[in-house]
């Protein structure tokens, strides 16, 4: 009766030399997948970590109890695999071979991440493109970084490159992803319809009374505060510009609902929106981080829904961006309310963080230099004297003084330090004679190039409006080896991709600057180190500013 317990069929012998060969073939040809599809999805890579191994332990059943098989051969499929994948990474046979770079971010992006996890992910390439003294260098196993001007019009323009794969990473796809995330140029040039028509010259111009009238709360806000003042009592501007610019894009996006000003911020919505763009670094070098990530917005998000819904019930009063969003000025249908809701979502997180970001650099730029601060005062008071409303847009596109400031600013704190990140297709590309391999990510790193000193000299890392102007003047006297390459100035990105709202952004920074400068006088609290608010910039993907505590004062002639 033994018989009947003895297994009627018992797996091949197999020499380990042989039982190694198979499975060592089966790591290689993995890598080959990866390589060639770089699959993104948990269950595909999971698959292919698994399944192989699991199907080759028989091999080595012979040779150990199954379950100590599987484990061996999960090791040595899995070990000989990621040994291929860095041989390779490493080697001369690397399409990115050429190009200089540190040996841990040749192998893997993963070392970048924790970079940029300490959020100084900007000052690092740098540091790097500085140390090889090249304008191109390799920051990943398939990614370049570049800081080159004369590549911004071949690869951000027209007929550049799409968007890369970390926007896969940034956003789930689903036929409900934002403007922004679009990577094929076709489907983003028709997402962007009604965007264009959202921040046209006519559009924007509709938006000035909204804009004024929450400039006005701010300022208001900010005179309470200034009346205090004799109690040395400091108020932090990064705080109250993150109020106000949610405020007004709540406005745009929705038609209001939003009050953060008047009330604060109960619902945390500040910090959460912080902690979001903290973790769309990770999300960027592995697109699968973002199932893991806690919905930080999932308060917002709910917000967002009800606002739209009441947005959609009662016809506004005035036009916002929601008006073109939901096709209310064409003859066409409204698009799904899940899209509006996402795009709307879009307009109050990506416009609010990056003004107001830009407005406490400003400010904290100004504050370092008081001549420019009275300078620009003084610009502000000759356009809008006392008694005269500076929240009238009359002048203000006429103050060159006021948009050198806006510029030197935005050149040496751009609101996307590392640049958005682009892509080759099947098919590779030539910049000069840097030449771009297939299925190869690329980032323009705006923070080196903006402080180049082969592009902006002198004093290229310092605060000085009057570049601005001597570029203006074609008789100015320049200072020696004068260089103003606006080539390589590209704040608010640059071609068909470009950031849409950058008009309506230039109106609020021109606005809030007039509006603010014209009835208070600011300062820094005694003791205090205004260097620690430019050590507290981080760089997860938009500029995040730390607090900018000052001390405010109404001024006596207005």
């Amino acid at each position: 009766m033994a018989h009947l317990f003895t297994p009627r069929w018992q797996p091949p012998a197999t020499s380990l030399r042989d039982a190694l060969f198979v499975i060592s073939g089966s790591a290689l040809i993995t890598h080959l997948v990866f390589k060639r599809y770089e699959p993104l999805a948990i269950p595909v890579v999971a698959s292919l970590l698994l399944i192989p191994p699991l199907a080759l332990s028989f091999l080595l059943a012979s040779h150990l109890d199954l379950l100590s098989a599987v484990f061996a051969t999960l090791a040595v499929h899995n070990g000989i695999l990621l040994a291929s994948i860095a041989c390779y990474r490493l080697s001369p046979f690397h399409p990115l071979a050429r190009y200089p770079g540190p040996i841990l971010l040749k192998l893997s992006a993963w070392w970048m991440y924790c970079n940029a996890r300490g959020g100084k992910r900007h000052e690092y390439v740098q540091q790097l493109h500085t140390r090889y003294k090249a304008d191109v260098i390799r920051i990943g196993p398939n990614e370049l970084s570049i800081c080159d001007p004369t590549a911004v019009v071949p690869i951000l323009g027209p007929h550049g490159l799409t968007k890369g794969p970390a926007w896969d990473g940034h956003f789930p796809h689903t036929e409900f992803r934002p403007l922004i995330s679009w990577r094929d140029s076709d489907t983003h040039a028709k997402a962007r319809r009604p965007w264009n028509r959202a921040f046209s010259t006519a559009a924007v111009k509709e938006y000035e009374p909204t804009l004024a009238k929450r400039v006005a709360q701010l300022v208001d806000l900010v005179k309470k505060f200034a009346a205090k003042s004799g109690r040395e009592k400091k108020v932090d501007m990064t705080l109250l510009f993150k109020y106000f610019s949610f405020d007004f894009m709540g406005d745009m996006a929705f038609g209001g609902g939003t009050e953060l000003m008047r009330d604060g911020d109960p619902m945390g919505i500040i910090p959460k929106m912080r902690k979001s763009i903290d973790s769309g670094v990770m999300a960027e070098i592995c697109p699968w981080f973002r199932y893991y990530v806690p919905d930080y917005f999932q308060e917002f998000t709910q917000m967002c829904v009800l606002r739209a819904q009441e947005r959609i019930k009662n016809v506004a009063t005035t036009k916002d961006v929601f008006h073109y969003l939901n096709n209310d000025d064409v003859d066409l249908a409204p698009p799904n309310p899940i899209m509006v809701v996402t795009e709307g979502s879009l307009v109050v997180v990506a416009g609010s963080d990056t003004v107001s970001a830009t407005l406490s650099s400003i400010l904290w730029c100004l504050l370092m230099n008081p001549d420019a601060y009275r300078r620009l005062q003084q610009e502000i008071d000759q356009c809008y004297p006392a008694g005269q409303d500076a929240l009238d847009c009359a002048y203000s596109v006429e103050m060159k003084y006021l948009d050198a400031v806006i510029n030197e600013t935005m050149r040496l704190y751009p609101v996307v330090p590392s640049g958005d990140q682009r892509a080759t297709k099947d098919k590779g590309m030539t910049v000069n004679s840097t030449y771009i391999p297939p299925y190869t990510s690329v980032r323009l790193h705006t923070w080196t190039m903006h402080r180049d000193p082969c592009n902006f000299y002198p004093f290229p890392t310092s605060f000085w409006p009057d570049r601005w102007l001597l570029c203006q003047v074609p008789t100015a006297k320049y200072p020696k080896d004068f260089v103003h390459n606006t080539d390589a100035f590209h704040p608010f990105s640059y071609g068909p991709t470009g950031c849409v709202g950058k008009n309506l952004a230039m109106k609020e920074l021109r606005m809030v600057l007039c509006g603010l400068l014209q009835q208070v006088d600011v300062a820094f609290p005694k003791g205090y180190d205004p260097l620690e608010w430019e050590r507290g910039l981080k760089d997860p993907f938009t500029l995040q500013t730390g607090p900018l505590e000052v001390l405010l004062k109404v001024r006596r002639k207005v």
